[in-house]
Formats: structure tokens, C-alpha cells, sequence
């Protein structure tokens, strides 16, 4: 068995296990024999020899020593063979491996091939747009990639707001140097008011948001002097406010400052939104110290702003917020106005939080 197995991937397992069986099973017969002999003498008490078929030679007795001696130290009888099959196989598989990478690195360039000058007709059905992402990722560099990219030029009104090509747009943003982004800003500049129409459509308000992340406030500056202009409408608006927040967080100095004063002159149409308690939450969590101070006092100001804040997921947060940065009067008048609403506040989810953070101050206070 031992010299006729070819020791290929598929026949390996069996074989060795067929081997250890047959191996094994020699062994128990000539253990079997040697004692079985040596028994049937001392038995029968005869002095006549035992053939010499039932009881082994000294050689026989030294072989199967040695035998037994190999199986209790190394648990097989395969003296090294098994150590071969295994270099065998573990070759075998890391060929079989590199063949798979070089047709998966063949098709990866078959599929860029067969995107050049295709990339926006692909990109806007449900199967090609997953190619067209497919292919940007595998991109060999950064000129292979942006020369796909460039196919998209020109289409960036259309391609944010389909189903499908939305995605390609954001698989660039993610993977292209900001500065090959450039075309995505001039075009949604490029008709007055596309910015504030895109900040609030379904689709297209991904395109604005992760602009707004991943390109440098310089590249981005005209962008977001065209979402301040609507600041009020986007903070209100139920797509439009993740926009405000990405400017919140990743606007400059200036622009927040500017963002946080439309916001508190406007705080009580904002915060009685349920997209605006979100702004307002996002304003006191990236705000400067004393813009944090003026917001909570602009807040206080408006008792339904601070119950309508408490019954809102992002707004409940926020009015901790607001509570917190209140001190001494402002404080206990805003707990004044909370506690003459507290039953609608505890049929709130949000509001209990509120409620148990005004008792707990309360006691700690006291």
C-alpha cells in the first residue's frame, strides 16, 4: 500500500489511514503469536518445541520491540513518510492559492479594462456600479483610478441623485486624493442654490456631507458659504440637518462661529424641530466654551424649546447639556419650568432622562 499510494491532495487522508490499519493490524498478529505460543507451552507443559510458526525467533522478538517501542514514543508507524505527505500537500495548496490570486488579479484588470469609457453608462444600474466600485478599489494607483474617475465629470448632478451612481460618487470621495475631488465641488456650485437642493435630497446629501469631511476647509470654503446662506432651513429640514452638523464638526472656526449665531437667534424654530433638537445637541457638543453659554441661555429663554428639547432622542442629550453649562438662577429656573411639565416629560422615553437627572442633581444638591 505504502509504495503504490500517490500521495496527491485527494488521496492522502485515505491512504494514510488504510496504512495505520494495515500497520497496526500486523502488529497485533505478531504480539498475538509470539504470546500466544509462549502460552500453549507453558500450558500443555510439553517439552516438545513449539513450531517454530507459532513462536518467533529472537529476531522476531527484537523486531517487534523495537515496533512497540516507536509506537508508544511516536504514536504511528509511519517513520517520517507522514512528515513528507504533509510538505507534499502544504505545497500543493500554496500553488493552488497563488493560482487563485493571479486569476483573481486577472480579472480584477479585465474588469478596469472593460469599464474605460463605460464608467458613467455602468455606473448607473444596480450591477455596473457595483463593477465600477469593484474597479476603483483594485485600481493599480492613484492616476488608474482617477482616470475612471474622470469619466464622471460633468455628471455630477445626475450621478448624486440616482439609486445607483450615488454610490460610485462615494466610493471616489472615499478613495481619491482630495484634490481630484475638485470637479464634485465646482459642479455642485455650478447653479445657484444645487448645493442647498442636495444637502436636502435622499440621496445626494451623502455626496455634500462627505465632501464636506474629507476635503480641506480651503477646497470646501465656497461650498459651505452656500449651506450658511440656508442654515435656518437645512437645521430644520429632516435630510438637510446632518449637513449642518457635518459643518458643526468639521467647519472652521469662523463657520461655526457664524453657524452657532444663526442658531441662537433662531433657537426656538430650530428647537422645536425634531431635526433641529439634533443641531442644537451638535452645536453644544462642538461649540466653543462661551457659545455653549450662549446657546443654554438662548434655550432658557423659551420654556417650549427646553420641554420640546426633553422629549427628543438628541434633544434630551442637549438639555443635560444645557442644564449643566446653567449655573446658580439660570439653573434653578430652568429646573422651575421642567418640574410644572413633569408629567409630560415621564410619558416621554427622553423626557424620563431628564426627569431622573433632575432629581438627581436635586438630591445632590440638597
Amino acid at each position: 500500500l505504502a509504495q503504490g499510494s500517490d500521495w496527491d491532495s485527494t488521496g492522502e487522508a485515505s491512504c494514510v489511514v488504510a496504512e495505520q490499519k494495515c500497520t497496526m493490524a500486523a502488529l497485533s498478529v505478531v504480539v498475538s503469536l509470539s504470546q500466544g505460543g509462549e502460552d500453549i507451552a507453558r500450558a500443555s507443559g510439553s517439552q516438545h518445541p513449539v513450531p517454530a510458526a507459532v513462536i518467533p525467533s529472537e529476531d522476531h522478538r527484537h523486531r517487534r520491540g523495537l515496533i512497540a517501542e516507536h509506537v508508544a514514543c511516536y504514536g504511528d508507524v509511519h517513520f517520517g513518510r507522514k512528515v513528507t505527505r504533509s510538505a507534499t500537500t502544504t505545497s500543493f495548496c500554496s500553488t493552488a492559492d497563488t493560482d487563485r490570486q493571479s486569476e483573481s488579479e486577472s480579472s480584477d484588470m479585465d474588469c478596469y479594462a472593460s469599464l474605460v469609457g463605460q464608467v458613467w453608462l455602468r455606473a448607473q444600474d444596480s450591477e455596473g456600479c457595483r463593477q465600477v466600485q469593484a474597479a476603483l478599489e483594485a485600481a493599480s494607483s492613484d492616476v488608474a483610478r482617477e482616470a475612471l474617475v474622470a469619466e464622471l465629470h460633468g455628471h455630477v448632478a445626475k450621478a448624486m441623485r440616482c439609486p445607483h451612481a450615488n454610490h460610485v460618487l462615494q466610493k471616489c470621495i472615499a478613495l481619491v486624493r482630495p484634490e481630484a475631488l475638485q470637479f464634485i465641488v465646482d459642479e455642485l456650485l455650478a447653479r445657484s442654490g444645487l448645493a442647498v437642493v442636495a444637502a436636502k435630497h435622499r440621496y445626494a446629501c451623502r455626496i455634500v456631507q462627505h465632501t464636506v469631511r474629507k476635503c480641506p476647509t480651503s477646497q470646501t470654503a465656497e461650498l459651505v458659504e452656500a449651506l450658511l446662506k440656508d442654515a435656518k432651513v437645512l437645521a430644520c429640514h429632516s435630510i438637510g440637518h446632518y449637513t449642518i452638523q457635518e459643518v458643526l464638526e468639521h467647519g472652521t472656526e469662523d463657520q461655526r462661529y457664524r453657524l452657532i449665531r444663526t442658531i441662537e437667534r433662531n433657537v426656538r424654530s430650530i428647537g422645536l424641530s425634531t431635526s433641529g433638537s439634533a443641531v442644537v445637541h451638535a452645536a453644544l457638543s462642538h461649540a466653543a466654551s462661551d457659545d455653549k453659554i450662549w446657546i443654554a441661555r438662548a434655550v432658557l429663554q423659551e420654556p417650549e424649546v427646553l420641554i420640546s428639547l426633553a422629549t427628543h432622542r438628541l434633544g434630551s442629550v442637549g438639555l443635560v447639556q444645557v442644564l449643566e453649562l446653567l449655573e446658580n438662577q439660570e439653573r434653578e429656573r430652568a429646573r422651575a419650568s421642567l418640574l410644572e411639565h413633569v408629567d409630560v416629560l415621564s410619558s416621554s422615553k427622553f423626557g424620563e432622562v431628564v426627569v431622573e437627572w433632575l432629581c438627581s442633581s436635586s438630591s445632590s444638591s440638597s
